[in-house]
């Protein structure tokens, strides 16, 4: 089962999209449920701790998308600060990832977000940028968590990266019994 940890924005429409059993949790709750993996979803800043906590705690894939990025990063010591953004982007593949499988070199995708990365540890890999922002999806080196910096529960072609980790969950589940 994906845990879906609602921060406030984009968790009932990431439920929807999902194929496979999900739930939608409170981030303080979420670490009651066995996961198989877990989506913070965008959402308010206050819920950072809990976020945090469950990062500290996870043993599966994490997928953090817009503020559930940031939160990502910011256990990481990554830079945060307010950006302004257009509502659509033209993404850019630069590296393969479990995210960005079955994708175009380009694609579409929506932005809600009025918060980014001004800097990342070296210890994530920049998987995708735009010309207005280098970091719209990363991939931490050594544990299984991704952040994308666009919202793809919004739609366009960025809802593929929720189908991409709902595929990367089974397989992680598969060879880490």
């Amino acid at each position: 089962m994906i845990v879906i940890v609602d921060n406030g924005s984009g968790a009932q429409e990431i439920s929807r999209f999902l194929k496979s059993k999900n739930a939608v949790m409170k981030p303080v709750e979420a670490l009651k449920a066995k996961a198989g993996g877990y989506i913070l979803s965008d959402g308010d800043p206050k819920n950072m701790e809990a976020n945090l906590d469950i990062l500290d705690k996870s043993e599966v894939p994490v997928l953090g998308i817009g503020a559930g990025g940031l939160f990502i990063g910011a256990a990481y010591e990554a830079e945060v600060a307010p950006m302004k953004f257009a509502k659509t982007e033209t993404v850019l593949i630069k590296k393969p990832c479990p995210l960005t499988l079955d994708m175009k070199k380009n694609f579409m995708a929506a932005k809600a977000s009025n918060f980014g990365f001004s800097s990342v540890p070296e210890n994530f890999n920049v998987i995708a940028s735009s010309k207005a922002y280098e970091y719209e999806i990363l991939q931490e080196a050594e544990n299984p968590f991704f952040v994308v910096c666009f919202n793809p529960e919004l739609g366009m072609e960025g809802r593929q990266i929720l189908a991409n980790f709902e595929k990367f969950v089974e397989v992680w589940k598969e060879y880490h019994k």
